[in-house]
C-alpha cells in the first residue's frame, strides 16, 4: 500500500482579478516500438507459453468442454490502452476479461485449440516490411500495444481486489465463478456442475444470468480451483462471494450479546468527539450495547418534547409501536457493515461520534408543511447543547417528489437555507437518502426501474450531499431462498434506488445523486415472479432494542446514506479545519464509475449522443462510488491540493445610480505548485489524471416563479476552468474574462485543445457541486497548473433590495494529480513548493 500522506492545503496561491463574463477526451496514443526487437521478443516470448502449455496439457485431464484451447495473459504497454476489439474476434480469440493493474490493462484471452498459430502469423506480418501499409508495420496497433504476453493461472481471471484472493490455497472459500455463455447445445449450469464434480467442490444454491455470462456460487480451495482454466473452456472472471448477515442475524440473543461484547472490549474511542453524526430519524436507542458506548441520553434530543427519545420494544406487548430504523441508521454511520467489524479480531478506532434527532413521531406522521421546521428545529436543540461541534447531519427521511420532480419544496429549500448559514454564518454539511422505490417489479431489468423511480423529497436541495444506493451483495447462501437469484448484478444501481432521469424540472435542477452507495440487493424468485428483499443480501446494524435481538439488516438507500455520512464524519474528525463545502467535496472528488456503471454508460452511447448519455449517468449514479481511502489521503504519485477560499461575485460601478443591477465582480485565478519538471520527464506515453472539484453553498430562493434571473433558485453560480495544454497564462486569461481580453488586443480565440475532459463545460455546471476528470498525457498536464474560479448569475445579482449582492461566498477548489506509476514522487516536490512559498510569505 502507498504510505498515507495528509492532503496539502493551499494558502496564498490565489489572485484576484476584476472579471466580466467572456460567455459567448484525447485518444489513447499507441507507442511506436522498435519493430524488429519487439516483434522477435513477443514471438519469443508466445513460443514459450505454448511450450509451457504443451508439458502441463500431457498430464492434464479429458476436458469438460467440447472446446479446447489456451488461456493468455496479455498485458498492455504502461498508459495505452489495448486494441480489445482485436483480442475478441468471431473466430481466432476470445476475450475474457480485462482489467488495469499498476496502470497496465491486462487482458485474458482464451484462444481455440485451432487457431492458436494465428498470433504467431500476426507477429510475422508484423516483422515483415513487405506486409506494411499507409500506417506502418501490418497489426501495430495491436503489436505495439503488448507489453508482455504469458500463460495464464488461476490469479489471471481475479479481478477483484488483489488483496481478497485467498491467502491459503487450502482453505475451502465462496467463489463467484463467471462463465461465458455457450452455444445452446451447452448449458454453462451444466459444465458448472461438471467441474464442480471432477474438482471436488459444492455449488451453491442460485446464479445468476446477464446477457452472455453467468455466474456461479462455488465452494472451493484455491488449490482444487486451479484445474478449471484447463478443464472448461468458458471461464470468464473469478471474485471473491460478497459476506453475508445471515450468520450473525440467526446467532441466539445470548451468543449476540457476546459478539457485541467482544466488538466492545476491542473498541477504542478518541479522546474528543470532534465530528459526530447527527441522525435526524426515529430516534436511536442510546442504552443498545454497542450505541451506549459512542452516545448517551444527553446527545439525544426530539422535536416534540412529549416524545419519547427512541421506541423500546416491548416483548410483553408486541404489537405496541416500534420503529428503530434510527438506530440502524446509527449503528452503520458508526461502524459500517457491522459484519466486518464483528467478525475481525482488530482494534476498531472511532473518532467519531452519534448524536439522536428524533423527527418522526412515535405513531403517525407529521404534517408535511412542518417537514422543514422539524429537521432544522431538532436539528438547532442539539447546536445549542455542542455549538462548537463538526456535525453531519444523516437525513434518510424522505417523502414524494414534488409534482415537478427536483423543483425545490419547502422542506428542501429549508435544509438550503440552514446548510448555508446566510441566517447565523455557520454552514452545515446533510447528507440526505434519494429515497426507496417500494414497488419493485420482477419484470423489469433495474436500470429501467431507477429510470421510473423519481428521487424523493427533500433530496432535491442543492447544499446537501445526495446518495442513491448501488450494490456489491450478490451472494445467496440462504437455503431457504434456494433457487432464487439476485436481482442486480455486482456493481450495479441497487434496485431500490432512485434517479433524476425523468425530472421534470430537469433543465433547472442539480444531478442527483451527487454519489451512491452500498444499499443492498433483492432476490428474484425461480419464476421471476417475486422479490423479496431477504437478509442475505442486506446489511448488517445494531437494532433499536435493549436486550434480546441487538443486530438487525438494514438497506436501500437508507443503508447508504448512513454508510456516506459515516465516510464524512471521518474526514472531519481527520481534518478539523476542513470547512462542510470541502468535506462534501472531497467525498464527491474520491467518487468513480464501477465497470458495471461504465457498461452501462457504453450502452447508453450506442442509443444516444455522449451528452446525453453522461447525463443520464449522471442522474442515476451521480459521481460514482465515493472510495474514503482517496478522499482522506494523498499519496506520493497520487496528490491532492485544496484551497478553501473566499471572492464576491457581484458589485456595482462607483457611478452606477442604485436602481442599476449590479456586475460580475471578481474571479480569482490560481496558479498552483505544479511537479513540472517531474511530469516533464515522465514517458510522453503515460497517462495521467487530472481531477477538479468545485463545491459551494447557495442560498435558496423557492419563489415559483420562473426561476430565471431575479426569481432563480440560486442565489450565485460558480465554476472553474483550467489552462489548456499549450495555452499562455494571458490566452487563458482572455478566453475566459472579458476584461483580460481587453488588455489583450490580439487575443483571435484560445490556444491549445481543451479534449481528454470527461464531462466538459458543458455538462459539469448544475447545481453547486461541479466535478471532471482529465485524462492525457504527463507532458499536457505539465502545462495544466493553473485553475480559475469565476461567478454567473444568480438571484442575488438583481435582488438590490436586500443588499444581498454585497455578500462575499465561500468556496473549496479541491485538485488531484494522480499518476499510475506509484514510485514517482510528485507529492515531495509540490510539498516543497508551498513549503518555500510560505518562507517568501513570511519574510515579507
Amino acid at each position: 500500500m502507498a504510505e498515507r500522506k495528509p492532503h496539502i492545503l493551499l494558502d496564498g496561491f490565489a489572485s484576484h482579478e476584476a472579471f466580466r463574463s467572456r460567455r459567448t477526451g484525447r485518444n489513447p496514443v499507441i507507442p511506436p516500438q522498435d519493430r524488429n526487437s519487439h516483434g522477435r521478443s513477443l514471438s519469443h516470448r508466445y513460443s514459450g507459453v505454448l511450450s509451457q502449455f504443451q508439458s502441463q496439457r500431457e498430464q492434464a485431464p479429458e476436458p469438460v468442454t467440447e472446446d479446447i484451447g489456451i488461456y493468455v495473459e496479455i498485458i498492455g504497454a504502461p498508459g495505452c490502452d489495448l486494441p480489445l476489439d482485436s483480442l475478441d474476434t468471431s473466430r481466432d480469440f476470445k476475450l475474457r476479461s480485462c482489467r488495469k493493474v499498476d496502470g497496465r490493462e491486462v487482458a485474458v484471452v482464451f484462444i481455440p485449440e485451432s487457431r492458436r498459430d494465428v498470433f504467431q502469423r500476426k507477429i510475422d506480418q508484423y516483422l515483415d516490411p513487405d506486409k506494411d501499409g499507409k500506417g506502418g508495420p501490418r497489426n501495430h496497433n495491436l503489436i505495439d500495444s503488448i507489453f508482455e504476453i504469458k500463460l495464464a493461472d488461476l490469479r489471471s481471471f481475479w479481478t477483484d481486489d488483489v488483496s481478497l484472493y485467498p491467502a491459503d490455497p487450502q482453505q475451502q472459500v465462496w467463489w463467484e465463478l463467471w462463465l461465458k455463455k455457450r452455444p445452446e447445445d451447452e448449458d454453462p449450469i451444466q459444465i458448472a456442475h461438471q467441474l464442480a464434480e471432477r474438482i471436488g467442490a459444492q455449488l451453491g444454491n442460485t446464479s445468476l444470468s446477464f446477457f452472455d455470462s453467468v455466474v456461479i456460487l462455488i465452494k472451493v480451495s484455491a488449490h482444487q480451483l486451479e484445474r478449471a482454466p484447463e478443464l472448461i473452456a468458458n471461464l470468464e472472471e473469478l471474485r471473491p462471494a460478497k459476506e453475508t448477515p445471515n450468520v450473525l442475524i440467526a446467532l441466539s440473543p445470548k451468543e449476540q450479546h457476546e459478539w457485541a461484547e467482544d466488538l466492545k472490549g476491542r473498541l477504542h474511542l478518541g479522546e474528543t468527539a470532534s465530528a459526530v453524526v447527527t441522525i435526524l430519524d426515529t430516534g436511536v436507542n442510546y442504552n443498545h450495547p454497542l450505541l451506549g458506548e459512542i452516545f448517551t441520553e444527553q446527545q439525544a434530543e426530539r422535536w416534540h418534547p412529549d416524545w419519547p427519545g427512541y421506541d423500546d420494544f416491548n416483548p410483553t406487548n408486541p404489537l405496541a409501536p416500534f420503529n428503530d430504523h434510527g438506530s440502524r441508521q446509527a449503528g452503520l454511520a458508526a461502524f459500517g457493515d457491522l459484519h466486518a467489524a464483528l467478525v475481525s479480531s482488530e482494534p476498531i478506532m472511532l473518532n467519531h461520534r452519534i448524536e439522536s434527532a428524533r423527527i418522526l413521531p412515535p405513531a403517525g406522521n407529521n404534517d408535511p408543511e412542518l417537514y422543514g421546521a422539524i429537521t432544522v428545529g431538532t436539528a438547532a436543540k442539539l447546536e445549542v447543547g455542542m455549538p462548537d461541534c463538526s456535525r453531519v447531519y444523516s437525513l434518510a427521511v424522505t417523502a414524494a417528489p414534488e409534482r415537478e420532480g427536483g423543483q425545490p419544496s419547502s422542506w428542501s429549500a429549508e435544509i438550503d437555507q440552514f446548510s448555508s448559514g446566510m441566517e447565523d454564518g455557520k454552514q452545515r454539511l446533510f447528507v440526505i437518502s434519494a429515497g426507496n422505490n417500494g414497488d419493485i417489479s420482477p419484470d423489469l431489468d433495474c436500470w429501467e426501474q431507477v429510470h421510473l423511480a423519481q428521487i424523493e423529497d427533500p433530496a432535491q436541495a442543492w447544499n446537501a450531499l445526495t446518495v442513491g444506493a448501488y450494490t456489491e451483495k450478490t451472494t445467496n447462501d440462504d437455503p431457504s431462498f434456494n433457487g432464487w437469484s439476485p436481482l442486480a448484478e455486482s456493481g450495479d444501481v441497487a434496485p431500490a434506488t432512485r434517479s433524476a432521469v425523468n425530472w421534470a424540472w430537469r433543465k433547472h435542477a442539480p444531478y442527483k445523486p451527487d454519489v451512491v452507495a452500498e444499499g443492498g440487493n433483492r432476490l428474484l424468485s425461480p419464476d421471476a415472479t417475486e422479490v423479496s428483499n431477504a437478509d442475505v443480501i442486506s446489511l448488517l446494524t445494531t437494532s433499536g432494542r435493549t436486550t434480546g435481538q441487538l443486530f438487525e439488516t438494514t438497506a436501500d438507500t437508507s443503508a447508504a446514506c448512513a454508510l456516506v455520512s459515516r465516510q464524512a464524519a471521518i474526514l472531519m474528525a481527520e481534518y478539523p479545519e476542513y470547512w462542510p463545502e470541502t468535506i462534501r467535496a472531497l467525498i464527491a472528488h474520491s467518487a468513480e464509475w464501477t465497470p458495471k456503471m461504465w457498461e452501462r454508460f457504453g450502452l447508453l452511447h450506442q442509443q444516444h449522443s455522449p451528452k446525453l448519455s453522461k447525463e443520464t449517468m449522471l442522474r442515476c449514479v451521480g459521481y460514482g462510488v465515493p472510495d474514503l481511502e482517496r478522499a482522506r489521503y494523498s499519496a506520493s504519485h497520487a496528490l491532492t491540493l485544496i484551497a478553501q477560499d473566499s471572492l464576491q461575485p457581484f458589485a456595482k460601478d462607483a457611478d452606477a445610480s442604485n436602481s442599476d443591477d449590479p456586475k460580475l465582480n471578481e474571479m480569482q485565478l490560481y496558479q498552483l505548485p505544479w511537479p513540472i519538471e517531474v511530469l516533464q520527464q515522465l514517458s510522453p506515453e503515460l497517462e495521467v489524471k487530472l481531477r477538479v472539484t468545485l463545491s459551494y453553498f447557495i442560498e435558496p430562493n423557492p419563489g415559483r416563479r420562473g426561476y430565471r434571473r431575479r426569481y432563480s433558485y440560486q442565489s450565485h453560480g460558480l465554476r472553474f476552468e483550467v489552462i489548456r495544454p499549450g495555452q499562455s497564462l494571458e490566452n487563458f486569461r482572455a478566453s475566459i474574462n472579458q476584461k483580460a481580453n481587453e488588455e489583450t488586443e490580439d487575443y483571435s480565440g484560445p490556444e491549445g485543445a481543451n479534449d481528454g475532459w470527461q464531462l466538459g463545460l458543458q455538462l459539469r455546471t448544475r447545481g453547486a457541486l461541479h466535478s471532471d476528470i482529465w485524462t492525457g498525457a504527463a507532458a499536457d498536464l505539465a502545462d495544466m497548473h493553473t485553475t480559475a474560479v469565476y461567478p454567473v448569475g444568480g438571484w442575488w445579482k438583481y435582488r438590490t433590495a436586500q443588499d444581498r449582492w454585497q455578500n462575499s461566498v465561500r468556496y473549496s477548489l479541491i485538485v488531484s494529480v494522480d499518476v499510475p506509476d506509484e514510485s514517482i514522487d510528485i507529492y515531495s516536490v509540490v510539498e516543497n513548493l508551498v513549503e518555500t512559498a510560505v518562507e517568501v510569505s513570511t519574510e515579507i
